[in-house]
């Protein structure tokens, strides 16, 4: 695997982490967990105006797990985790995340938006300090990060946590 791709793979890890806890907190409801459990795959990742080749994104999915739990999966295989907080109250609805960090990388957190319409969940983040985003997109200079997910058609998602 190239450096570029490497790259790529983790920040799109930390950007995945950070989408699939947006619907877990302590104050969402047991269906709020029950909708948000199961696989996710990736549609798009826009980063500061520039978006990710389709070709990558496509081979990440994010499980969800009724207890708030998530993991990223490249190709099938896990690459990241973390978990969050929501405010499903706030509008728009808003989020602080941690993933839990690695070997070679250190903890992150972040803060943002989300939406959940059916089977898609869009997620808006920036890194923990700066200013949270007040809507969905990702200009040039912004420093945000721009997700789309789509529920996948397969079976719920059963990746354990490492």
């Amino acid at each position: 695997m190239s450096a570029r791709t490497k790259l790529r793979l983790q920040i799109t890890v930390t950007l995945i982490a950070l989408m699939m806890g947006l619907q877990h907190s302590f104050a969402a409801t047991p269906d709020d967990r029950a909708v948000s459990a199961g696989s996710w795959n990736v549609l798009a990742i826009e980063m500061n105006g520039k978006h990710v080749d389709p070709e990558f994104t496509s081979m990440l999915q994010i499980a969800y797990r009724e207890d708030g739990s998530w993991t990223v999966l490249f190709k099938g295989m896990p690459v990241g985790e973390g978990t969050s907080q929501n405010d499903p109250e706030a509008s728009p609805k808003t989020f602080e995340m941690q993933t839990l960090g690695g070997k070679k990388t250190p903890p992150r957190k972040y803060t943002g938006i989300y939406r959940l319409e059916g089977d898609t969940r869009q997620l808006c983040f920036v890194i923990a300090g700066m200013p949270r985003p007040d809507t969905f997109t990702a200009p040039k200079g912004s420093g945000r990060i721009l997700v789309t997910l789509k529920r996948s058609e397969k079976a719920e998602a059963t990746v354990r946590r490492t």
